[in-house]
């Protein structure tokens, strides 16, 4: 008897275990196979002309957001019409190890965008896009805080190729310049303002700003109240105003954009990027579960969540620009 083969490629090992399961249960043998085999872990399924890695998920995973987890345990050319996929039913690998390295997590980190002299610290908008395209080209997920909070907690995967996008300050160049751009892209961002700096000026966002941002998916931190800095102690300043400061700019900004955008608010980012330990255990007892500095680098799982490594996007060429997206660090892990 001829037997008709269900799986003519196998994409990878788990899709091969699969086909081994169906072609055991005897299906493989039928003359009209299965549309779908489910187990406690996987199930393998047969496109249909609708079917999409985003519709998948969200009937199998409860989430079209969970799209790339389909993406990623399959190939390409098998994501299509008529072929048998694997859906991944659990989280697997949480920490992103392989046998040669882990995985890491850039965090990109903007402060002004558009026409700024030569000043480093704004990118022109053509650039921004030129950024944003290359991300979206060469398969970079745009992730939200909450997503590496569950990473760095043990709790979520990530997709491989893995970027969260910053933006310091509260400049209104980002709801004019950098916002559309973003949301052309379908990417989003964190935000991360000095309450004394809201609504200054023109060159500022307004709260009502900041809520139209909020509606539309972007995550608003807190950059203190005025933007001081937070790793020392001012010339004469005792030890108890130091702390009393502290406690202001960091639990106090909190409590601020808490009651003006009716939030939590969960994401802390250091003025100038520095800290110190006195700085990080504030902001850890204020409630905040990440904190970023400016120090150069990615971020494996078990990065310290209140001194997260974020590059700042000064440079305006691709090149440079990619050196900040380094998503795998390697390692002999056998």
């Amino acid at each position: 008897m001829k037997i008709k083969p269900i799986f003519p490629r196998f994409p990878n090992a788990i899709l091969a275990a699969a086909a081994c399961i169906l072609m055991l249960a005897g299906w493989a043998a039928a003359s009209d196979p299965p549309s779908m085999f489910r187990s406690d872990e996987y199930v393998v399924y047969k496109m249909g002309v609708e079917d999409t890695p985003s519709t998948m998920a969200r009937d199998f995973l409860g989430a079209a957001e969970l799209g790339w987890r389909i993406e990623e345990a399959n190939t390409p050319k098998d994501l299509r019409p008529g072929q048998y996929v694997v859906i991944p039913l659990k989280a697997n690998n949480k920490a992103g190890i392989l046998y040669n390295g882990v995985q890491q997590v850039p965090i990109l980190c903007y402060h002004r965008f558009g026409a700024d002299g030569d000043s480093p610290l704004s990118i022109p908008g053509d650039i921004f896009e030129q950024q944003m395209s290359y991300l979206k080209e060469n398969g970079f997920t745009v992730i939200t805080p909450e997503q590496l909070s569950e990473f760095l907690e043990y709790r979520a995967p990530l997709p491989k190729k893995s970027v969260l996008i910053t933006v310091d300050d509260g400049y209104s160049s980002f709801f004019s310049v950098a916002f559309p751009i973003l949301k052309k892209y379908g990417f989003s961002a964190t935000i991360f303002v000095y309450v004394n700096y809201i609504g200054v000026s023109s060159k500022a966002l307004s709260w009502d700003q900041l809520r139209t941002l909020k509606a539309e998916g972007v995550t608003i931190g807190s950059h203190t109240i005025m933007h001081s800095d937070l790793s020392k102690q001012g010339q004469g300043e005792s030890d108890q105003a130091y702390l009393k400061r502290l406690e202001h700019e960091i639990v106090d900004s909190k409590k601020k954009i808490d009651a003006r955008l009716e939030q939590d608010t969960l994401y802390f980012a250091y003025p100038f990027g520095r800290a110190n330990d006195k700085a990080m255990a504030v902001t850890q007892k204020a409630g905040y579960k990440l904190a970023m500095t400016v120090h150069h680098g990615s971020n494996p799982f078990y990065a310290n969540a209140f001194a997260l490594q974020r590059d700042q996007v000064l440079q305006r060429d691709l090149i440079s620009f990619q050196t900040h997206l380094k998503t795998f660090q390697a390692m002999p892990l056998r």
